[in-house]
């Protein structure tokens, strides 16, 4: 049985552990689980009818069961039975899809989907008796909920859509400086935009790899405006970008100006390689350069800026950047943002891009915004 000592003491679970979990029972969905919630490396985590609106965040406390928040704090019924309107601003706790029977030994850990990061959206994740958001504990039976906070925008949602993911694991293994440096060996993990290969010497730093941000582009990024409209995500559309977005350039010094508080989106000067026994976390940099929120969607899939038989590799990382405190200048080749790198408990049998229905963002240049938009011409 996958989570049980033996050949997976370490590691994030692939595709075919998590199939074999959820046929084990271990994974358990109101619905049948579809094929397409699992990912290389983690499963998306669909949104259930049973939704409430709340006065605010609130976590459980240790042996609480997070329905009774719903009876303390008097929060008020959604339905997401129909297409729906969620306020921008409004916290909103909606009961998932899915819920866990996992082994003794097996946790299991949450966040973003780099669609739903795009559109400034956030989302955490509570169970039973677990006074923490995001991180379920090891051996969790119970109900999963979710904690839904749009910041920049109203959304039209219904029950089945998937904001966030999950990866499983007995024990994460991150890679050292040492081992990140051998892998640089054996193949080059960061490229610059001209396709150079950057030496490890170069990027590897605090156990990750140190990319900075883009000022190259004619339009280096996207800045969240108010618009009346929502962003409706319960059908196909591609909305406007500049209904919601405005383009950001950099002044004649190349300098890029940020506004406190306002959402932002930009993109990585460096291309990535995630190789198929390894997943990314993407981390801030250091909180002593700046406070910032670097990224909601911190991880990316094994494969990803892999093209196998292809002379040019990598993939540039989108960065979604609030600043909290002051208004903050990017210069280029500032440092934005560290990716982590961690072990799977074997390599993925599905990498990222290998199919395109799934993989939005395999070939994204410069700071792409989410798939709900068309590409700006």
């Amino acid at each position: 049985m996958v989570g049980e000592s033996g050949s997976l003491d370490y590691g994030v679970l692939t595709t075919s552990h998590l199939m074999q979990l959820a046929n084990e029972g271990a994974l358990r969905g109101e619905r049948a689980l579809r094929a397409e919630q699992f990912q290389p490396a983690s499963l998306d985590l669909t949104l259930s009818p049973e939704a409430y609106k709340l006065p605010g965040s609130v976590l459980p406390l240790r042996g609480e069961p997070v329905r009774s928040l719903i009876r303390s704090f008097h929060a008020r019924p959604v339905d997401l039975t129909e297409p729906t309107y969620l306020d921008r601003g409004q916290v909103y706790l909606i009961r998932l899809n899915e819920s866990l029977h996992l082994p003794d030994g097996l946790a299991l850990y949450t966040n973003n989907r780099s669609s739903i990061g795009r559109i400034d959206v956030q989302t955490r994740t509570l169970a039973d008796g677990h006074p923490r958001y995001d991180k379920v504990p090891a051996g969790y039976g119970g109900e999963l909920w979710i904690e839904l906070i749009s910041k920049s925008f109203d959304l039209r949602v219904r029950a089945g859509i998937s904001f966030n993911q999950a990866i499983l694991y007995r024990r994460r293994v991150w890679l050292s400086e040492e081992e990140l440096r051998e892998r640089f060996q054996e193949q080059p993990l960061l490229w610059d935009a001209e396709g150079n290969a950057i030496d490890s010497s170069a990027c590897v730093q605090d156990q990750g790899l140190l990319m900075s941000v883009d000022l190259d582009d004619e339009v280096v990024g996207w800045a969240a405006r108010r618009s009346p409209e929502p962003i409706v995500l319960d059908e196909p559309r591609l909305h406007d970008p500049l209904e919601y977005f405005e383009p950001l350039r950099t002044s004649g010094r190349g300098v890029l100006l940020l506004a406190r508080e306002r959402f932002h989106i930009l993109s990585t000067a460096e291309r990535i390689l995630v190789p198929r026994d390894l997943a990314v976390e993407m981390l801030p940099y250091d909180a002593m350069a700046g406070e910032f929120r670097a990224h909601y969607a911190g991880f990316f899939d094994p494969g990803f800026g892999e093209f196998p038989g292809q002379e040019r590799q990598g993939t540039a990382a989108v960065l979604e950047l609030r600043s909290y405190d002051d208004d903050l200048m990017l210069r280029p080749g500032q440092p934005i943002c560290k990716m982590a790198y961690e072990r799977l408990a074997g390599p993925t049998e599905r990498p990222y891009g290998a199919e395109e229905a799934s993989s939005h963002y395999a070939r994204q240049k410069g700071p792409r915004l989410a798939r709900f938009f068309r590409i700006p011409e």
